[in-house]
Formats: C-alpha cells, structure tokens, sequence
C-alpha cells in the first residue's frame, strides 16, 4: 500500500524561506535582549509580546506565499485533489 502523500505547501520561491528565519531571531531576541537586560516586568510582557506577534507574521507569510489560494496566489501549482 503505497499511498503518496499530498502536499499542502509547495515552495517555488526559495527566497519565501527567509520568513521562516524570523523564528529563531525573535527567540534569540527574547532570550538575549529581553530577558537579559531585565527590564520591568511590564516592558518584558509587551516585548515578549511583540517577538510572538512578528514569528506568527512571519510564519503566516511563508504559509500564505506557498499554498494555491484563488484569490491570492492564483498561480502557485494546486495540489492534486483525490
């Protein structure tokens, strides 16, 4: 039983990796700058806050330039439909 498969992300352009490389920055970011400088417990919630919310851009980004949507990506190959 040899079932393939099916793909739901497609990538094209290689370039569309370096949305996922905001990753680890914000992670270094977090550990490094935030939690190292020690700033009040507020300031270190809203920075936190902000290097989540740029990874979630940054990975939807990638997901949405490689993956067939109608509307916004017409041209990317559609994945077969069984």
């Amino acid at each position: 039983m040899n079932k393939k498969k099916e793909k739901w992300i497609i990538v094209k352009n290689k370039i569309t990796y370096l949305f996922l490389l905001v990753v680890p920055i914000g992670i270094a970011k977090i550990l490094l700058y935030d939690i190292g400088s020690l700033p009040n417990i507020s300031e270190l919630v809203f920075n936190v806050f902000v290097s989540i919310m740029l990874m979630i851009i940054g990975i939807s980004f990638f997901v949405k330039f490689n993956t067939y949507s109608y509307i916004m990506n017409p041209d990317h190959p559609k994945p077969k439909d069984s």
